[in-house]
């Protein structure tokens, strides 16, 4: 574990103990806390606690804050980010993906770098001209596929 990763650890661990300190202390935060863990149960009780840790906590201002917080972590807990699609995905028809996935044409440096001027060369033929219906691209690079890879994969 490198430094950077330690001193965060060791900052979040004091935000824990703190906050755990606050709900002690207090019976306002206390009842506040209870009343996150039953309406966030997906967020883990530490992050919960470590919300605690606050210059001025027990006060209207900062326990609208934690609530805030607290059910943001619920919400992010609760509906995941979706997967992050690769710009290349767009040209991909079923056809192509049986020859070779997107992310397996990535991997392939050369085949990925011919594949790229491939997809300019294509573009450039049509700079000054209307832009043309997606279907061109995706025929084309299924065509582009079966010529440098071969047919679809058994």
């Amino acid at each position: 574990m490198g430094e950077l990763e330690k001193n965060i650890e060791k900052i979040l661990e004091t935000k824990y103990r703190d906050g755990t300190k606050i709900i002690r202390m207090s019976k306002t935060s206390r009842e506040l806390f209870e009343e996150l863990k039953k309406e966030c149960p997906d967020v883990p009780e530490k992050e919960i606690v470590s919300l605690f840790k606050s210059v001025a906590a027990g006060t209207k201002m900062v326990d609208s804050a934690i609530v805030a917080a607290a059910h943001n972590m619920q919400y992010n807990a609760t509906h995941p980010e979706k997967k992050e699609r690769l710009w290349i995905e767009d040209f991909f028809t079923e056809e192509a993906r049986k020859i070779m996935k997107p992310r397996e044409l990535m991997k392939n440096k050369k085949l990925y770098r011919e594949f790229i001027d491939y997809i300019s060369s294509l573009e450039e033929k049509y700079d000054d001209k209307d832009v043309p219906d997606d279907a061109i691209f995706r025929r084309r690079v299924t065509v582009f596929l079966k010529e440098r890879v071969g047919g679809a994969k058994k």
